[in-house]
């Protein structure tokens, strides 16, 4: 077999430094902004009265607790996303890059799932 009958695989690894990369950092910016998260979301009950008819005052004690967690709920679930679809993606020979804005995307749509979530425990 000759050079020019081998089938050519892209060297993705720069790629995965870049991927790496990026995901290092956006996860330690986002455990930042989950813990910065966590006190407003604690005390987001804290205003509710008998006469109360705003969304969070409706929450019970194990949806108030569950509300806390949203913000890393959407951290884990991003990070899994991301790896998970970088894995697979590379499998076909494309950038891990493209992990990213799924991760993203992940994390963003698990805002109104953890809501509801909390709204029904």
């Amino acid at each position: 077999m000759t050079n020019g009958d081998k089938p050519t695989r892209p060297d993705l690894s720069g790629h995965w430094a870049w991927f790496g990369g990026i995901v290092g950092v956006l996860g330690v910016l986002g455990s930042g902004f989950a813990f910065l998260l966590m006190i407003p979301l604690a005390m987001a009950t804290d205003g509710c009265h008998d006469g109360s008819t705003d969304w969070v005052c409706r929450l019970s004690a194990r949806g108030q607790n569950f509300l806390i967690a949203i913000p890393w709920m959407c951290l884990l679930g991003g990070l899994v996303a991301a790896v998970v679809t970088a894995a697979l993606v590379a499998r076909r020979r494309w950038t891990p890059l493209l992990g990213i804005p799924a991760g993203v995307a992940v994390a963003w749509a698990l805002i109104p799932v953890g809501k509801a979530i909390a709204l029904h425990v």
